[in-house]
């Protein structure tokens, strides 16, 4: 019996070991805060094991403003609530590994990705924007509650970036109201976008005579004799007497 018991107490201890959260020692952001430093920000988080809460929402401020003006990280914070990234509430701990259900739904208020029925009905909620994204290969294989790696974090950015400028493009309006190149081939299957052949020009219709008869097509006509066609010589009529000097 106390062994069961034991056995029993072990399992609990490793259940919540396992759910306990993956905290990182610091982030790239702290010291590398200022705009002009985003490429030693992304160079500093690519090389992390997994990229943290403050890092991420500093990477979304900065790509849909192009600068992080908030002062720390619970300024980041309040942001992500005020733009419905996240709930107000969460991300407590800024070094905390980031779940990739958050960073899909800014990533999707963001790019303003629409996605299916479901998230027209209930918004890019973290399953349904991890869903769509993964989709759309802008996400690895993912669920929502898993992390990204910063080299994965980087590679999502960049897709986004890639995303938002085929968005940029002068398209016509859908007339069903979804936005134009939706269902394009995602940036990470650019081989798969290929150009369109045109359609073969159909037989013309001849002109029509009387009667609707078809009108006979003239014989090419003949230039006049001596009048020689531009950059050509005309040819010579072969035996053609020529004139006595007394005539």
């Amino acid at each position: 019996m106390r062994t069961e018991l034991r056995l029993a107490l072990l399992a609990l201890l490793a259940a919540l070991g396992a759910c306990k959260p993956y905290v990182m020692t610091n982030s790239a952001v702290e010291q590398f805060p200022k705009a002009d430093q985003e490429i030693e920000f992304l160079a500093a988080v690519e090389k992390m094991p997994a990229v943290t809460n403050n890092d991420a929402l500093h990477a979304f401020l900065v790509l849909q403003d192009g600068d992080d003006r908030s002062a720390d990280y619970e300024a980041r914070r309040a942001e992500g609530v005020r733009r419905k990234w996240i709930d107000a509430g969460s991300l407590t701990n800024p070094n905390e590994a980031a779940k990739v259900g958050w960073m899909a739904t800014a990533g999707c208020r963001v790019m303003q990705v629409n996605g299916g029925l479901t998230m027209h009905l209930f918004g890019p909620v973290p399953r349904y924007a991890t869903r769509e994204l993964v989709y759309m290969e802008i996400l690895p294989l993912r669920t929502e509650n898993q992390v990204l790696t910063g080299s994965e974090f980087v590679d999502y950015l960049n897709r986004l970036g890639r995303l938002a400028g085929r968005n940029r493009r002068d398209k016509p309006e859908s007339p069903l109201g979804v936005p134009a190149g939706e269902s394009a081939p995602s940036p990470g299957n650019e081989g798969a976008i290929q150009e369109g052949s045109l359609p073969q020009q159909g037989p013309r219709e001849a002109p029509t005579g009387t009667q609707g008869q078809p009108a006979a097509t003239p014989p090419p006509a003949t230039p006049p004799s001596g009048s020689g066609v531009p950059g050509k010589m005309s040819p010579a009529k072969p035996n053609q007497p020529q004139p006595s000097p007394g005539s």
